[in-house]
């Protein structure tokens, strides 16, 4: 039986294993997964816990828009909120670029992930769309 020797748990230590990272504008951010299978985005030496959001909370989160948010948009809105506790301003170009690095790296490394992330997105557009009342007016004058 094989064991992946890089995501063993040390006695006492966290062991983490980086799925996705990117360098831009002098700004390096890591994508790592723990042993337990937790997320977080690592900036320098500063972890933060990234989380994946429900369907109640993409429906709060649409600000009004008349879709919700797909899967890429809800993983940046997540990675924003990560470096943003960090207490990282990172522009929106350079934001976009690192987003776009870390998504492709995942896609290869961490497949559930993004499966996971298009399920969420998927069923709140389900849920969005089966819980708006359309009407449709019909001419009933010609009946």
């Amino acid at each position: 039986m094989s064991v992946n020797n890089a995501m063993m748990p040390l006695q006492g230590y966290i062991v983490w294993r980086s799925l996705a990272t990117s360098t831009y504008e002098d700004i390096t951010l890591e994508f790592v997964k723990n042993h337990l299978g937790l997320y977080y985005i690592k900036y320098m030496e500063t972890f933060v816990i990234f989380t994946i959001p429900n369907v109640g909370e993409i429906l709060n989160i649409r600000d009004g828009s008349t879709v919700t948010p797909n899967c890429f948009i809800l993983f940046r809105r997540e990675v924003r909120l990560c470096i943003s506790s960090i207490g990282l301003r990172i522009g929106r170009t350079a934001l976009s670029r690192h987003m776009s690095n870390i998504w492709q790296d995942l896609r290869i490394n961490e497949p559930n992930l993004v499966d996971l992330f298009r399920e969420v997105a998927n069923n709140a557009a389900r849920t969005f769309n089966d819980q708006r009342l359309r009407i449709r007016l019909i001419d009933g004058s010609h009946l």
